[in-house]
């Protein structure tokens, strides 16, 4: 599934750039403020897409602001944002997303998430006990597949596949194929 800059762009636009129910009184100390490699959480990957939109809203390069690690899965080099030293989302300041405008798709969709499951992606809902999701917040999260997976595109398969260790333990329910 190829989608061009501007079916990306008008994807991005359909996002909803609103907070979850669960995300209004949150801190982000058990989420956003605790992702670091290998572990509960790991850090957001990152579309081309995403890079474009950090790139144009902070004018920074990518080595600036994101890891490069290998996919073992489909051989492909894949970018995560990076986290601070002692782990936790660099871009997270007194509970609040300092890139919220233009975070990743990753992010928007917390705790929902894109696994390859006995060989199919699926879409999955991480039973995250810091998160009570609202049905609002259900139907939100259903909301942004369709623009999600137009941004993804061709990275799908490296979103769906790339290891990530300390997540594997989070449990889980299938929500539906992708």
């Amino acid at each position: 599934m190829h989608a061009d800059r501007g079916e990306q762009e008008l994807a991005h636009s359909k996002l909803d750039h609103a907070c979850l129910d669960a995300c209004i009184d949150c801190s982000g100390s058990k989420c956003c403020g605790a992702i670091s490699y290998g572990g509960i959480i790991e850090p957001p990957f990152l579309t081309a897409f995403d890079i474009a939109q950090i790139e144009k809203g902070l004018g920074l390069k990518p080595d600036e602001f994101s890891d490069l690690r290998k996919n073992p899965n489909t051989g492909n080099d894949v970018r995560f944002l990076r986290t601070n030293p002692n782990g936790g989302c660099f871009y997270l300041d007194s509970g609040r997303c300092k890139i919220h405008d233009f975070r990743p798709v990753d992010c928007r969709l917390f705790p929902m998430d894109i696994r390859r499951l006995e060989g199919m992606n699926k879409w999955v809902i991480y039973n995250f006990q810091h998160c009570e999701l609202s049905e609002g917040d259900f139907s939100l999260l259903k909301s942004q597949m369709p623009p999600a997976l137009s941004i993804l595109g061709d990275e799908l398969e490296d979103y769906a596949s790339v290891p990530v260790p300390g997540m594997v333990n989070l449990m889980y329910s299938i929500i539906s194929p992708v």
